[in-house]
């Protein structure tokens, strides 16, 4: 069984990556001026998109984040979604919001 201090330690994890990745999300949001010349014109817009692709990862992410703080206080945390057995420690510490276990990460 998933230890209390294990999941603890995890729901601290999961809320500093929350904080951070909102940071984030907010600073990328800021538009940039538009430049003088058509070649700042297009770096700008290049980099446009590239935030844009952040951003829709990163609320992503932030969704999947939230969804296992409210597993966590729900306490179905680390246990899959598919076969109902605990999700392995090392699978949770690398990937935080995880819903299924190894065998079934796959079939999910």
């Amino acid at each position: 069984m998933i230890d209390e201090k294990f999941i603890k330690q995890q729901k601290e994890k999961i809320e500093k990556d929350i904080t951070r990745l909102e940071a984030d999300v907010k600073s990328n949001k800021k538009y940039l001026e538009i430049g003088s010349s058509n070649e700042d014109n297009a770096l700008e817009f290049e980099s446009f998109e590239e935030r844009q692709a952040f951003i829709k990862s990163a609320e992503k992410d932030l969704k999947e984040l939230r969804e296992a703080i409210k597993r966590i206080e729900i306490g179905k945390y680390g246990i899959c979604e598919v076969g109902g057995e605990e999700i392995e420690k090392g699978r949770l510490k690398a990937y935080p919001a995880a819903t299924t276990c190894v065998e079934h990460s796959e079939a999910h």
